[in-house]
Protein backbone atom coordinates (compact mmCIF):
# COMPACT_ATOMS: atom_id res chain seq x y z
CA UNK A 1 0.00 0.00 0.00
CA UNK A 2 2.88 2.50 1.01
CA UNK A 3 4.90 1.41 -2.24
CA UNK A 4 1.51 2.57 -4.58
CA UNK A 5 1.44 5.56 -2.48
CA UNK A 6 4.48 6.16 -3.54
CA UNK A 7 4.21 5.68 -6.99
CA UNK A 8 1.36 7.92 -7.09
CA UNK A 9 2.80 10.68 -5.42
CA UNK A 10 5.78 10.64 -7.85
CA UNK A 11 4.74 9.42 -11.23
CA UNK A 12 2.06 12.28 -12.11
CA UNK A 13 0.94 9.70 -15.37
CA UNK A 14 0.30 6.88 -13.71
CA UNK A 15 -1.75 9.07 -10.49
CA UNK A 16 -3.70 10.46 -14.05
CA UNK A 17 -4.66 6.99 -15.36
CA UNK A 18 -5.35 5.82 -11.81
CA UNK A 19 -8.01 8.99 -11.52
CA UNK A 20 -9.57 8.61 -14.94
CA UNK A 21 -10.21 4.66 -14.36
CA UNK A 22 -12.38 5.78 -11.47
CA UNK A 23 -14.44 7.93 -13.50
CA UNK A 24 -18.36 6.63 -14.05
CA UNK A 25 -19.34 5.56 -17.75
CA UNK A 26 -22.63 8.59 -17.32
CA UNK A 27 -20.07 11.07 -16.87
CA UNK A 28 -18.89 10.63 -20.65
CA UNK A 29 -22.25 11.52 -21.65
CA UNK A 30 -24.95 10.45 -23.30
CA UNK A 31 -24.48 7.65 -26.21
CA UNK A 32 -26.99 6.30 -28.56
CA UNK A 33 -28.76 3.07 -28.18
CA UNK A 34 -28.38 -0.09 -29.89
CA UNK A 35 -32.27 0.14 -30.59
CA UNK A 36 -31.59 4.15 -32.41
CA UNK A 37 -28.85 2.56 -34.86
CA UNK A 38 -31.04 -0.25 -35.64
CA UNK A 39 -33.81 2.03 -36.54
CA UNK A 40 -31.60 4.46 -38.13
CA UNK A 41 -29.92 1.69 -40.17
CA UNK A 42 -33.55 0.31 -41.38
CA UNK A 43 -34.94 3.64 -42.39
CA UNK A 44 -31.89 4.40 -44.54
CA UNK A 45 -32.04 0.70 -45.99
CA UNK A 46 -35.25 0.92 -46.88
CA UNK A 47 -35.49 4.61 -48.63
CA UNK A 48 -37.09 4.08 -52.06
CA UNK A 49 -34.82 4.32 -54.63
CA UNK A 50 -35.43 7.29 -57.67
CA UNK A 51 -33.86 7.14 -60.97
CA UNK A 52 -34.37 10.02 -63.31
CA UNK A 53 -34.54 8.63 -66.72
CA UNK A 54 -35.60 11.34 -68.97
CA UNK A 55 -35.34 15.28 -68.63
CA UNK A 56 -37.51 17.61 -71.45
CA UNK A 57 -35.53 19.77 -73.61
CA UNK A 58 -37.63 22.89 -72.53
CA UNK A 59 -37.56 22.38 -69.01
CA UNK A 60 -36.38 25.71 -68.27
CA UNK A 61 -37.33 27.56 -71.24
CA UNK A 62 -41.32 26.25 -70.42
CA UNK A 63 -41.14 27.30 -66.34
CA UNK A 64 -39.99 30.89 -67.46
CA UNK A 65 -42.80 31.00 -70.52
CA UNK A 66 -45.85 29.97 -67.74
CA UNK A 67 -44.73 32.34 -65.40
CA UNK A 68 -44.40 35.05 -67.84
CA UNK A 69 -47.77 34.39 -69.61
CA UNK A 70 -49.55 33.97 -66.15
CA UNK A 71 -47.95 37.32 -65.29
CA UNK A 72 -49.11 39.73 -68.01
CA UNK A 73 -52.16 37.73 -68.59
CA UNK A 74 -53.26 38.78 -64.63
CA UNK A 75 -51.87 42.47 -65.42
CA UNK A 76 -54.34 42.31 -68.80
CA UNK A 77 -57.88 41.33 -66.38
CA UNK A 78 -56.71 43.57 -63.48
CA UNK A 79 -55.84 46.58 -66.10
CA UNK A 80 -59.79 45.83 -67.54
CA UNK A 81 -61.42 47.15 -64.45
CA UNK A 82 -59.39 50.44 -64.37
CA UNK A 83 -59.57 51.45 -67.65
CA UNK A 84 -63.43 51.35 -67.34
CA UNK A 85 -63.25 53.06 -64.14
CA UNK A 86 -61.98 56.37 -66.06
CA UNK A 87 -64.69 56.04 -68.82
CA UNK A 88 -62.65 57.66 -70.87
CA UNK A 89 -62.18 54.80 -73.38
CA UNK A 90 -65.06 52.92 -75.38
CA UNK A 91 -65.97 49.44 -73.53
CA UNK A 92 -65.41 47.83 -76.63
CA UNK A 93 -62.22 49.09 -76.67
CA UNK A 94 -61.34 47.78 -73.31
CA UNK A 95 -62.82 44.70 -73.55
CA UNK A 96 -60.52 44.13 -76.35
CA UNK A 97 -57.62 44.98 -74.65
CA UNK A 98 -58.10 42.68 -71.73
CA UNK A 99 -58.90 39.52 -74.48
CA UNK A 100 -55.51 41.11 -76.29
CA UNK A 101 -53.59 40.75 -72.97
CA UNK A 102 -55.03 36.87 -71.95
CA UNK A 103 -55.32 34.89 -74.87
CA UNK A 104 -51.22 34.87 -75.14
CA UNK A 105 -51.48 33.39 -71.66
CA UNK A 106 -54.17 31.15 -72.37
CA UNK A 107 -52.14 29.84 -75.68
CA UNK A 108 -49.09 29.19 -73.57
CA UNK A 109 -51.23 27.36 -71.23
CA UNK A 110 -52.86 24.83 -73.69
CA UNK A 111 -49.98 24.51 -75.38
CA UNK A 112 -47.94 23.49 -72.96
CA UNK A 113 -50.67 21.59 -71.28
CA UNK A 114 -48.84 18.09 -69.52
CA UNK A 115 -45.34 18.63 -71.07
CA UNK A 116 -43.04 16.70 -68.97
CA UNK A 117 -40.09 18.14 -67.73
CA UNK A 118 -38.70 14.87 -65.89
CA UNK A 119 -39.51 11.14 -66.12
CA UNK A 120 -38.62 9.53 -62.73
CA UNK A 121 -38.75 5.82 -62.36
CA UNK A 122 -38.70 4.68 -58.24
CA UNK A 123 -36.46 1.91 -59.18
CA UNK A 124 -32.61 1.39 -58.42
CA UNK A 125 -30.33 2.64 -60.80
CA UNK A 126 -28.35 -0.63 -60.94
CA UNK A 127 -32.07 -2.66 -62.39
CA UNK A 128 -32.39 0.83 -64.99
CA UNK A 129 -29.03 -0.32 -66.64
CA UNK A 130 -29.82 -3.77 -66.42
CA UNK A 131 -33.28 -3.16 -67.76
CA UNK A 132 -31.94 -0.76 -70.37
CA UNK A 133 -29.75 -3.91 -71.65
CA UNK A 134 -32.08 -6.22 -71.63
CA UNK A 135 -35.69 -4.53 -72.20
CA UNK A 136 -37.91 -6.94 -72.33
CA UNK A 137 -37.14 -8.53 -68.85
CA UNK A 138 -39.00 -4.97 -67.72
CA UNK A 139 -42.00 -5.06 -65.79
CA UNK A 140 -44.73 -2.11 -64.21
CA UNK A 141 -42.54 0.65 -63.29
CA UNK A 142 -43.86 3.26 -60.53
CA UNK A 143 -43.18 6.51 -61.94
CA UNK A 144 -43.08 10.46 -61.36
CA UNK A 145 -44.27 12.74 -63.82
CA UNK A 146 -42.90 16.24 -63.34
CA UNK A 147 -44.81 19.17 -65.43
CA UNK A 148 -45.14 22.65 -64.73
CA UNK A 149 -48.22 24.49 -63.35
CA UNK A 150 -50.47 27.52 -64.28
CA UNK A 151 -47.71 29.06 -62.54
CA UNK A 152 -44.49 28.35 -63.53
CA UNK A 153 -44.13 25.78 -61.15
CA UNK A 154 -42.55 22.54 -60.64
CA UNK A 155 -45.53 19.26 -59.90
CA UNK A 156 -44.93 15.47 -59.94
CA UNK A 157 -47.83 12.88 -60.09
CA UNK A 158 -47.15 9.85 -59.39
CA UNK A 159 -48.36 6.63 -60.94
CA UNK A 160 -48.01 3.18 -62.24
CA UNK A 161 -47.13 2.70 -65.54
CA UNK A 162 -50.11 0.27 -66.04
CA UNK A 163 -52.79 3.47 -65.01
CA UNK A 164 -51.32 4.97 -68.35
CA UNK A 165 -52.83 4.74 -71.86
CA UNK A 166 -50.92 5.20 -75.41
CA UNK A 167 -52.40 8.12 -77.82
CA UNK A 168 -51.04 8.30 -81.04
CA UNK A 169 -50.38 12.06 -82.11
CA UNK A 170 -48.27 14.13 -84.31
CA UNK A 171 -47.73 16.43 -81.09
CA UNK A 172 -45.41 14.03 -79.65
CA UNK A 173 -45.82 11.01 -77.67
CA UNK A 174 -48.54 11.19 -75.03
CA UNK A 175 -49.65 9.26 -72.64
CA UNK A 176 -53.14 9.54 -70.57
CA UNK A 177 -54.38 8.26 -67.25
CA UNK A 178 -56.85 5.76 -67.26
CA UNK A 179 -58.80 6.49 -64.15
CA UNK A 180 -58.92 9.70 -62.11
CA UNK A 181 -58.47 12.94 -63.52
CA UNK A 182 -57.34 11.29 -67.00
CA UNK A 183 -54.36 13.88 -67.14
CA UNK A 184 -52.35 13.91 -70.68
CA UNK A 185 -48.29 13.54 -70.32
CA UNK A 186 -46.51 15.37 -72.98
CA UNK A 187 -42.90 13.56 -73.77
CA UNK A 188 -40.62 14.16 -76.68
CA UNK A 189 -40.93 10.97 -78.88
CA UNK A 190 -37.52 11.39 -80.80
CA UNK A 191 -35.70 11.31 -77.31
CA UNK A 192 -37.98 8.43 -76.29
CA UNK A 193 -37.47 6.23 -79.07
CA UNK A 194 -33.27 7.37 -78.78
CA UNK A 195 -33.10 5.61 -75.45
CA UNK A 196 -33.73 1.66 -75.32
CA UNK A 197 -34.97 2.18 -71.35
CA UNK A 198 -37.41 4.54 -72.41
CA UNK A 199 -38.48 2.94 -75.56
CA UNK A 200 -39.34 0.09 -73.27
CA UNK A 201 -41.25 2.16 -71.12
CA UNK A 202 -43.22 3.14 -74.42
CA UNK A 203 -43.61 0.07 -75.73
CA UNK A 204 -45.09 -1.26 -72.27
CA UNK A 205 -47.39 0.53 -72.31
CA UNK A 206 -48.58 0.70 -75.94
CA UNK A 207 -49.09 -3.10 -75.72
CA UNK A 208 -51.59 -2.76 -73.18
CA UNK A 209 -53.28 -0.69 -75.90
CA UNK A 210 -53.48 -3.07 -78.21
Amino acid sequence: MMMRSLLLRHSPCIRQSYTYSTIPKKAAGRFTSNKLIAESTKASYNEVQRTLVYIGPFADSMKKYKMTASFFGICGIIAVPSLISTGQAPVLSVALAGISAVTPALFVHFYTKGYVTKLIVYDDIKNVEKERNKPKEMKDKYIGLETVSFWGRFKEENMWLSQLRYKSTTKGLIWQQKTGPKHTFTLEREIVEADPYLRALAKRVEKREI
